[in-house]
């Protein structure tokens, strides 16, 4: 077998069925999977954005057709060699960069700003902060689940990039949360584990994604997966699965096999992805990157066809069950007088961290979830205000002082550096209107509290 440039197979083993593909159509995409695909970025939606705010790109762009300026949100494709998340645009939270593949599954979502909705495999957190988005302003609320503990951190740091505090983060098997939240969500968006072959392309998966026993293992894992997120979701509600691989039976198979199995369950068509509907099988959704100018995709939304609950029995409704606190704070959840005001908000303090839970959280996501929207953390013996509290968006958050820098200063804020001072105290700096993070200034100079992983070069 002939090897590429990269050392990758130049034709590898083709994982889907005979006829789907014209003739040379696998090697079309073989040769794709050795070269990274296009540069895409996911629009903050308008409704996240703020009154009369919008995000004017500083680079050339083309609409991503599957996604592109509905309600749930806008996708671009990125002209030229631009970096897309090296300008001061995405410091500021105004898009996400994302591969444009994956925005097939969210525009199948179509979540609304009052639903409940859990991403049962988050990380890193592009496609769930891209759910927070749409209900984090409405009455909505996310259930952002990672069974893996080592990936939570970026995941905790996506959601806290959206601004919007109606989330917790979980790190459970799906089976323990179907037993913890059974029948409780209008959604559950499942973003399966798989073999990952699209990855090649970016150099995140080799070809060992298209061995038959990794496909196998996949396979029987993502059924499993899918299965336990049916007994999540109410009679009435949806799920809305994907992968990132080309193979059938991670794919159409698995949908197939679960469909069997799920007498209640039916796929549900989208007839604005008609031009992507699966040669395989109805309903489901495929992306390729011969086609498409992104790595590939598939996704299918499924439907359960029971009969919705009356208001007695749905957990959904049962108000009794949530988070309540009092209107103002008795006390403040940092060690100082000068940060803000937060109102209608739980804390909840967990070693050295505190998240601020707002009113409307049910009590069963708060004994179960690993964190949350954090508000103050303790590097020794006193409280500080969190990054992700500057963040905030939420009508509850008060700053007591904002601080709207310059080009010049938000350059020098963005990679770490100090700033003259703005006055005394702590200061939420901003950029256009949209918060970057704390400033704590004293008589001399503002102390730049931006953390590491949010600085840029």
């Amino acid at each position: 077998m002939s090897r590429s440039s990269k050392g990758q197979p130049s034709v590898l083993p083709c994982p889907l069925p005979p006829g789907v593909l014209r003739e040379g159509e696998w090697r079309e995409i073989c040769d794709c999977l050795t070269r990274p695909p296009e540069k895409a970025i996911r629009l903050r939606p308008s409704a996240a954005m703020g009154a009369g705010q919008q995000c004017e790109l500083p680079f050339r762009s083309d609409a991503i057709p599957w996604f592109d300026a509905t309600d749930f949100g806008s996708g671009r494709f990125v002209c030229d060699e631009f970096q897309p998340g090296k300008y001061l645009h995405h410091a500021a939270g105004m898009y996400y960069v994302q591969d444009a593949g994956s925005m097939l599954a969210l525009r199948l979502l179509e979540a609304e700003p009052s639903e409940t909705i859990a991403d049962l495999c988050a990380a890193p957190g592009a496609k769930a902060s891209a759910i927070l988005e749409i209900v984090g302003p409405g009455s909505g609320w996310l259930l952002a689940n990672e069974p893996i503990r080592g990936r939570l951190p970026a995941l905790e740091y996506s959601l806290a990039r959206t601004g919007f505090p109606r989330y917790a983060v979980t790190s459970r098997d799906p089976s323990d949360l179907e037993q913890a939240l059974p029948r409780t969500f209008d959604a559950v968006f499942v973003d399966a584990p798989c073999t990952g072959q699209t990855l090649v392309s970016r150099g995140k998966q080799n070809i060992a994604a298209f061995s038959e026993a990794q496909i196998a293992h996949s396979a029987a894992r993502q059924r499993r997966i899918l299965s336990h997120a049916a007994g999540m979701v109410r009679p009435g509600g949806r799920i809305v699965y994907s992968t990132c691989t080309f193979a059938f039976e991670e794919n159409e198979g698995a949908i197939a096999e679960f469909l069997r199995e799920h007498p209640s369950w039916t796929v549900e068509e989208c007839a604005a992805l008609e031009q992507w509907r699966s040669p395989i099988a109805p309903g489901g959704y495929r992306l390729w990157p011969h086609r498409d100018r992104c790595a590939g995709a598939y996704a299918v939304r499924l439907r359960c066809t029971e009969a919705p609950e009356t208001q007695t029995g749905s957990v959904k409704q049962n108000v009794a069950d949530v988070v309540s606190a009092p209107k103002t704070l008795r006390s403040s959840p940092w060690d100082h007088d000068d940060v803000g005001t937060l109102e209608e908000t739980l804390i909840d303090t967990r070693g050295k961290q505190r998240f601020g839970w707002t009113n409307g959280l049910q009590k069963s996501w708060c004994e179960i979830a690993s964190s949350g929207p954090e508000v103050s953390y303790q590097p020794a013996s006193f409280w500080l205000p969190s990054h992700s509290l500057a963040l905030r968006r939420d009508r509850n958050w008060t700053p007591s002082h904002t601080v709207e820098l310059s080009d010049s200063d938000v350059l020098k804020y963005v990679q770490g550096n100090a700033l003259p001072s703005v006055g005394l105290g702590w200061f939420v700096a901003t950029w256009h209107q949209h918060p970057l993070g704390w400033l704590h200034s004293n008589a001399q100079r503002a102390n730049n509290s931006l953390p590491t992983a949010a600085r840029q070069r």
